[in-house]
């Protein structure tokens, strides 16, 4: 038997210093352990203060996903103290949380992933040149329109929750606010300039609709060749890049995958 033990310290590009150790035997993961080496002390800081201080402090956690921690942290609240959730509350609560998702995606893809996609140890491979033009860091066509078209979802955010990152608009019972028509019909042409201008014409070039046809992965597949928008899409050339470079031969599990959506 070939044993091998990995430490790398820290993980690169995680919210947070990571080490990470990993026992590989015959080329099989047999143990792995994690931990988070910077200790910020929020847990301290919010010892023995009010509860509702955690409506300020939860936020400050991140600056990509700090709408996520005061969600749960009102949440709490509103579970501890059993308060009444008006439907309106929890729709804006749910749309500004997906807004902020909708944020993550190409923020995490492009710059926080997609780069590794760019190291030399992949250059034999006949698309790499294409790798680096759309995903270097910074100067990458690609790259470039993600990151700054993904601001737009948390424009929505900002709408209804006074700014964003770092809100506190989410309260235990509701939310401080209550949109107008305009402030609605200024949302939806927010996220209608998002999706025409990255997720359909750069992620996926097709409409949502036809992406949400595809239900296996060989349907995907089929999608990625269907035509030359689809197939020279970034989603469309990430599958293919990645079957070229062999990531889909890595870090395959038992295969009892949960997926929530």
């Amino acid at each position: 038997m070939t044993s091998l033990d990995l430490f790398v310290s820290p993980l690169g590009r995680v919210e947070g210093d990571l080490d990470v150790r990993v026992t590989i035997d015959d080329g099989v993961v047999t143990s792995a352990w994690t931990e988070a080496a910077m200790f910020r002390g929020f847990e301290i800081i919010l010892r023995g203060k009010d509860p509702q201080a955690g409506l300020v402090v939860c936020p400050r956690i991140c600056g990509i996903c700090g709408g996520s921690h005061l969600y749960k942290s009102a949440y709490a609240l509103d579970t501890a103290w059993r308060t009444h959730m008006p439907a309106n509350a929890t729709l804006i609560r749910n749309i500004c949380q997906a807004c902020e998702t909708l944020q993550s995606i190409p923020r995490y893809f492009y710059a926080l992933f997609a780069i590794d996609l760019t190291n030399k140890n992949y250059a034999k491979s006949k698309m790499y040149d294409e790798a680096v033009r759309r995903f270097a860091p910074y100067v990458g066509t690609s790259y470039q329109k993600g990151v700054v078209l993904s601001n737009k979802p948390v424009e929505v955010y900002a709408i209804f929750g006074g700014q964003w990152p770092h809100s506190s608009f989410m309260v235990p019972g509701g939310v401080m606010s209550a949109p107008t028509l305009s402030d609605v019909t200024r949302s939806i042409a927010i996220l209608e300039h998002w999706k025409d201008n990255w997720l359909e014409a750069e992620w996926l070039g097709c409409s949502v609709d036809r992406w949400l046809e595809n239900k296996t992965w060989e349907d995907v597949l089929a999608w990625v060749d269907e035509n030359e928008s689809q197939h020279n899409s970034d989603c469309g050339f990430f599958i293919r890049y990645c079957l070229d470079i062999g990531l889909d031969k890595y870090g395959q599990g038992v295969g009892n995958y949960i997926s929530t959506g």
